[in-house]
């Protein structure tokens, strides 16, 4: 191993983090100058929350005189731009701040390698694979919450791992948890598995502590509990609508490649260059019968729309960057049906099923390659694709050997990185059963890339360089 000690002893370098870090910021820079007028897919329903707030209304139809209160997410990320926009109602203002929360989430994650290793080794390692899955760094300039999501859960894992329990530590992260949930529902579980942690294996460590947790919690799981309540008759912490969507659409888009489906939220699955789960010729046929399937659905709940309705849905129908809105009644059927047929379908179809499945655990760690970006002769479309995908798909294969090395012949390097490797595993897990979306993943990416690095760096080092133990 000769041949390494150069390239070991220049990661350990103080003016090499330097340099990384530099880089870091520039790539970042550049990468958010060149998205910043790019509008993603859910660009005009966010921004119209913000009008929605400045009106009184939580709704991006504020503007209809019956407009239908929000049947569709969490008001965490649109509370968030209404705040902003008591600064500035410049998209480019908010941009701007999520380049600073992601540059806020990058300094936060260094310290957390600090706690578990000093030096500047595995920090250099880190900022190195930042910088190969520049992916992750170009979503500031996007109207998404994941720089958002990015920067909270990294705080938490930061305040988990660094303070001591108290009634500061418990308060702060019941809020910090709290307000993520508003932000991305998905992380509902974690506070209860952390408590239940708790609870079984730190019972003597103040139980009150804990008790206080779980409270201040769920007590921030109320206020959209009861707005939904008022506005829908429906106790709910969670949107009438998106879970039975989600995975109903998760089982249908693989079959309808490079078709936008006009049904629901106008989702569309490329053809991938490497992976598929359909044979193309058969992508007709799958389409006629997710078609016929909902014209069935919106057989089924017709008779819960009423003129007023009808009159609402031809104003919407106007406005084709929103998605439509149904009232309460008609929304919780559907949603309902949505969810069966999800479930019939993949218990129906079990083959296709654990393959697709286990396809989507992996798949959400990397950026795809679709066929029709293969065949581009545009190299401006064929090379940035490219790279994103080699980088991030080499980064999963490495991960995968350094994980499987560790878990047979290293387990203290697992243990030791058990918050981190918690919060990735289950980012993985829970979107399972939904749709393919390596954004999804992306506010755990910074965990994801220090425990490669860690890991990287502990297996071949000397056994008398032992890791820090973290007490969790």
């Amino acid at each position: 191993m000769q041949f390494l000690q150069k390239p070991v002893y220049i990661l350990q370098q103080r003016n090499t983090y330097f340099f990384f870090s530099a880089l870091v910021v520039l790539v970042s820079l550049l990468l958010w100058a060149m998205n910043r007028n790019v509008e993603s897919g859910d660009h005009y329903t966010y921004l119209f929350y913000l009008k929605g707030f400045e009106a009184g209304r939580y709704s991006y139809w504020y503007f209809l005189e019956d407009y239908i209160p929000d049947t569709f997410r969490n008001p965490g990320y649109p509370l968030f731009l209404y705040l902003l926009s008591f600064i500035s109602p410049s998209v480019h203002f908010i941009q701007f701040v999520q380049w600073v929360l992601l540059m806020g989430a990058v300094i936060i994650m260094l310290k957390i390698i600090e706690l578990y290793q000093q030096g500047y080794l595995i920090k250099n390692l880190f900022l190195i694979f930042v910088l190969l899955n520049f992916v992750t760094l170009s979503y500031s300039a996007y109207v998404f919450p994941e720089n958002l999501v990015l920067f909270v859960i990294t705080l938490i894992v930061f305040v988990e791992i660094k303070w001591e329990s108290g009634w500061k530590k418990t308060i702060l992260l019941a809020f910090l948890y709290g307000f993520c949930f508003q932000v991305r529902p998905v992380i509902l579980f974690i506070p209860f598995i952390r408590f239940a942690y708790y609870l079984y294996f730190r019972s003597k460590e103040k139980p009150l502590f804990n008790i206080a947790f779980i409270v201040l919690f769920a007590a921030t799981l109320l206020p959209y509990a009861f707005w939904n309540k008022k506005h829908h008759d429906q106790f709910n912490i969670t949107p009438l609508e998106g879970g039975g969507g989600v995975m109903y659409l998760g089982y249908w888009s693989p079959k309808m490649l490079n078709v936008v489906e006009d049904r629901y939220w106008r989702n569309v699955m490329y053809e991938d260059a490497l992976f598929n789960f359909v044979d193309m010729k058969d992508v007709p046929h799958h389409v006629k019968l997710f078609n016929n399937e909902w014209d069935s659905i919106e057989r089924i709940c017709s008779k819960y729309m009423t003129a007023k309705d009808t009159a609402v849905l031809l104003e919407m129908k106007k406005h084709p960057q929103l998605f439509v809105t149904y009232n309460t009644t008609y929304t919780l059927q559907r949603e309902k049906l949505l969810k069966e047929l999800a479930v019939q379908h993949y218990l129906s179809d079990l083959k296709y099923t654990v393959s697709l499945k286990t396809y989507t655990f992996f798949r959400l760690w990397y950026t795809g390659l679709t066929a029709k970006q293969f065949m581009s002769e545009r190299m401006s479309v064929f090379i940035p694709q490219l790279l994103a995908f080699l980088t991030t798909f080499t980064t999963l294969l490495l991960f995968i050997g350094y994980f499987l090395y560790a878990l047979f012949r290293r387990r203290d390097l697992l243990l030791n990185m058990m918050i981190p490797l918690f919060w990735c595993a289950y980012f993985a897990a829970i979107h399972v059963p939904f749709a393919i979306q390596s954004r999804y993943t992306i506010p755990v990416r910074f965990l994801y890339l220090f425990v490669l690095a860690y890991l990287m760096y502990h297996v071949h080092s000397k056994k008398e360089q032992q890791p820090t133990a973290i007490q969790h």
